[in-house]
């Protein structure tokens, strides 16, 4: 790959200084993601508060309002998969409070514990992350400006969530194999149809690159890679272009990095949609290009949050951090041109 101009795209119409524009703003915009537990909610919408700023973006989880604490639910048998273990009733009248440009007492979970600590005050902010197992139920929906549900494949959720239940939040990796176990059913029955409703949908799947290769895949190239897919309902076709260099000459070099990308129109869920294909590694000079392009298509001049909070080892899901950024940027700035 190789770096192309700082920026191809062209801004929409009225979304220059849109951090100024959105500071100005008299009603949230609100984003609310869903998945579940492991499937990275949070890892997947960094790149939102990483063009932003912490200023102009809050994050709510939904965990708070579970009826239950751990060890209560381990006496009662109950799951926070069941809509009905979670006060969803209470948080969405907190997120009307917040469109309302009132704060509001949240609950919190705290996860290293397992018990629920001392409720925060939430004071609005111009942009409004909500994440959680429910997000995109219907009480919620309604109060959604965009809305995103992560589906990652079954192999890599349990690899994270692992990983994060047993070294940040006290489990042991029986207890957690456990858990996966019994949500198993419980995902297809309380949360997979909430892909519905969704704006786009993110997929992490293993790497499908050595199934491409023939004979063996060099593994000295092909290193980790994720295949990633993200699936959008088509939209009108008078949006600006955004722009990802890729160096054709790639495939003649001894150390040719293995990349795959491709777009399939396609019907799922009984509705048309375009399915977008990325699998392999990309240099980091040709994701800066990209954030570039993001930044001068959604009219911000320059990222405003800190890279490393949002910086992650693998380079798809980095790329994945800005696609679901540029929908996301891009419909809040034809909002405000609006």
């Amino acid at each position: 790959m190789s770096a192309s101009p700082a920026s191809s795209a062209q801004p929409l119409p009225g979304a220059g200084h849109l951090r100024q524009r959105l500071m100005d703003r008299v009603r949230p915009i609100v984003i609310g993601v869903a998945g579940d537990s492991g499937s990275g909610k949070t890892t997947y919408t960094g790149g939102i508060e990483w063009l932003l700023g912490e200023s102009l973006v809050s994050q709510i989880s939904l965990d708070g309002y579970h009826r239950e604490d751990r060890a209560t639910r381990r006496r009662t048998g109950s799951s926070p998969l069941d809509p009905d273990q979670n006060r969803l009733d209470e948080a969405a009248s907190h997120l009307r409070q917040l469109i309302n440009g009132d704060p509001a007492l949240v609950p919190v979970y705290d996860h290293a514990t397992g018990c629920f600590a001392e409720p925060r005050w939430h004071q609005p902010t111009p942009v409004i992350l909500v994440e959680g197992l429910h997000t995109l139920y219907p009480l919620m929906r309604d109060l959604l400006d965009f809305a995103i549900y992560v589906d990652t494949d079954a192999t890599i959720r349990r690899d994270w969530k692992t990983t994060r239940d047993t070294r940040g939040r006290g489990y042991r990796s029986e207890d957690v194999e456990a858990e996966i176990q019994r949500r198993a059913t419980q995902y297809d029955e309380w949360i997979a149809g909430q892909q519905d409703t969704a704006d786009v949908i993110l997929r992490i799947h293993p790497s499908r690159l050595e199934s491409l290769a023939l004979g063996e895949m060099n593994p000295d190239e092909g290193g980790s890679c994720h295949h990633l897919e993200v699936i959008v309902h088509p939209q009108a076709d008078n949006q600006p272009a955004l722009y990802f260099p890729v160096d054709l000459n790639n495939m003649n070099r001894e150390s040719a990095v293995p990349f795959m990308l491709a777009t399939v129109p396609s019907r799922f869920r009984g509705r048309a949609v375009n399915v977008l294909h990325v699998d392999g590694q990309m240099p980091s000079a040709a994701l800066a290009t990209l954030e570039q392009e993001i930044c001068a298509f959604a009219g911000v001049e320059a990222p405003s949050g800190d890279a490393c909070a949002s910086a992650d080892p693998q380079p798809t899901i980095r790329f994945a951090q800005m696609l679901v950024a540029w929908p996301i940027l891009a419909q809040v700035a034809a909002l405000e041109s609006a």
